[in-house]
């Protein structure tokens, strides 16, 4: 008899574990899909990236639901892209580039520019009391002429603009040892977007650079977020959050306030522009591009 209490005992206790258990599983909400984003994006030296970037996955959690953000490893810019055109292997979800026919290929892009253009307005970083080599310069022939070298990184789009319009460009392997080499004098000017310039001059402060005074270059260079083919849902995604971020005003409100007192010191309207062409861009891609109604020029 007590062993057939004991036993009964033993498969209640057992059928209230399995009940209590299936019951929290019920309760417990399934984890948040999560959403890895370049490192470089996740950390950008200013927070626009990602305010963007959650600002359109928050608008259409209604849609799509919750989701959680994980930055990736580390990685320069051309293993980003690697990795985003890779089989989808959980690696890397999203990233923001130029934008570039090569790269529409090889992941998805999201056609609406996150910075609407400014990012094809540049400057020269140069180093203190180096102005007088930019004296007498009208037009890019002049700055071709003069032999002025251009450092950039060498996956950078800007590498192969530049040089398809016939500027010299010095290039590095690496986006932070540009300054050093700047330093250096391997090259004479930085050529830095109007929107990441202000920054760098603040956290390299002690190594006597300075704005160059009279010459601005535009071509046209749309950043965009891309998506790794293996996720065209979250592609999907974006592309319905940002499109209403983009015409309810939130994304050109959003960068005036962050830049327009920035770029004030840039002296923007009283340059000479130099628009050189970007053949590398799709037209669908040209055609995205918006005015900057805000911006002094």
């Amino acid at each position: 008899m007590a062993v057939l209490i004991f036993t009964m005992f033993s498969i209640f206790t057992l059928t209230f574990s399995v009940f209590s258990h299936a019951k929290e599983a019920l309760m417990t909400p399934p984890a948040p899909p999560k959403i890895i984003v370049w490192q470089q994006t996740f950390d950008h030296p200013t927070n626009i990236m990602m305010t963007i970037l959650t600002q359109a996955l928050d608008i259409t959690k209604a849609e799509f639901g919750d989701y959680e953000i994980v930055p990736s490893i580390p990685m320069e810019q051309k293993r980003a892209l690697s990795t985003l055109s890779d089989k989808y292997e959980g690696d890397l979800d999203v990233a923001h580039f130029v934008s570039s026919e090569g790269r529409e290929k090889s992941a998805i892009p999201v056609r609406i520019p996150i910075l609407e253009g400014l990012l094809g307005y540049r400057v020269c970083l140069i180093k203190q009391n180096h102005q007088y080599k930019f004296s007498g310069i009208n037009n890019i022939q002049d700055f071709i002429d003069k032999n002025i070298t251009i450092g950039q990184q060498q996956d950078w789009l800007s590498t192969k603009v530049l040089r398809g319009n016939g500027i010299q460009v010095q290039t590095s392997y690496k986006y932070s040892l540009l300054f050093g080499q700047l330093q250096k004098q391997r090259f004479d000017c930085f050529l830095r977007g109007i929107n990441e310039i202000t920054e760098e001059l603040e956290l390299h402060e002690s190594a006597n650079f300075v704005v160059e005074n009279n010459l601005l270059f535009h071509y046209p260079f749309p950043v965009f977020f891309f998506v790794n083919e293996g996720r065209p849902d979250l592609a999907y995604r974006l592309t319905k959050g940002l499109t209403v971020l983009q015409h309810n005003g939130f994304l050109t409100k959003l960068l005036e306030n962050y830049y327009k007192d920035k770029l004030k010191t840039l002296h923007l309207g009283t340059r000479k522009v130099f628009h050189i062409e970007n053949t590398f861009l799709p037209d669908k891609s040209l055609h995205s591009i918006n005015t900057i109604p805000w911006l002094p020029l």
